[in-house]
């Protein structure tokens, strides 16, 4: 839920984002017009027109009308898609692009300090699941380690924070763009799938709900059983495969 949350608040907040950037494009782009038709280095017939009043799409129309008069001064077509593109990768995504944004907002000190509250809670929830996914196996094989549950917890995660503390130096950016780029997309989806499969149809989708309903105490749904073995593994094939192509 919070990262279908998250994925709704992002995409929102860009499109909001590009279309300010648009309008501001169109404005500039209407001004320059205006001054290379009244200096006489383009001809066209502007009685009637303003642009500035115009929205995007509606721009893009008029604009293909005078293409090949005003490309060769700059003049683009402001379009709203280049513009979603611009500054959305990495770290510019949350701390340049959105901050950016919200400056637009009506009360935009609440709506950022509701947005970054939102990436602190989804960076969280993201590392109770790292971090119990990785110690979690160590109590189960490492029966030794339960005696000292909460002090091994804390060690586990001191080291993950000096660790993370390389993406904190002036290189940091290069850290997370190489572990973005080669570690947390492809790979991790190759990794998922093969877990996935051995999960579902190795294991078993019958034992592995057994096991559930012993530390639960109730057995799930049967329909996970069916999105586990079939939904899941095709969903997330189809996701490596737009990701190779």
């Amino acid at each position: 839920f919070t990262s279908v949350l998250a994925t709704l608040v992002v995409f929102l907040v860009l499109g909001f984002r590009a279309n300010v950037i648009a309008k501001h494009c169109i404005e500039t782009n209407w001004n320059e017009i205006q001054f290379l038709v009244s200096n006489g280095s383009i001809s066209i017939d502007l009685q009637g027109v303003n642009v500035s009043e115009l929205s995007v799409t509606e721009y893009n129309v008029w604009y293909q009308l005078i293409n090949e008069t005003v490309k060769e001064h700059g003049i683009t077509d402001c379009n709203l898609e280049n513009e979603m593109k611009k500054g959305v990768e990495g770290t510019g995504l949350a701390f340049i692009t959105f901050t950016e944004a919200m400056s637009h907002f009506p009360a935009s000190p609440f709506w950022s300090v509701l947005f970054f509250l939102m990436l602190l809670n989804l960076g969280l929830s993201t590392m109770f699941g790292n971090m119990q996914g990785i110690i979690t196996p160590l109590f189960d094989n490492f029966k030794f380690l339960q005696r000292r549950k909460t002090l091994f917890t804390v060690v586990c995660c001191i080291l993950g924070f000096v660790f993370g503390l390389i993406f904190a130096q002036r290189t940091g950016n290069y850290f997370v763009t190489m572990f973005d780029d080669y570690s947390a997309t492809l790979p991790l989806l190759i990794v998922v799938v093969f877990e996935a499969i051995a999960v579902a149809w190795i294991y078993g989708t019958d034992r592995f709900m057994d096991d559930i309903e012993d530390m639960l105490g109730y057995r799930p749904c049967f329909l996970y059983k069916y999105l586990w073995k079939y939904i899941c593994i095709l969903a997330m094939i189809g996701l490596l495969l737009a990701s190779l192509i």
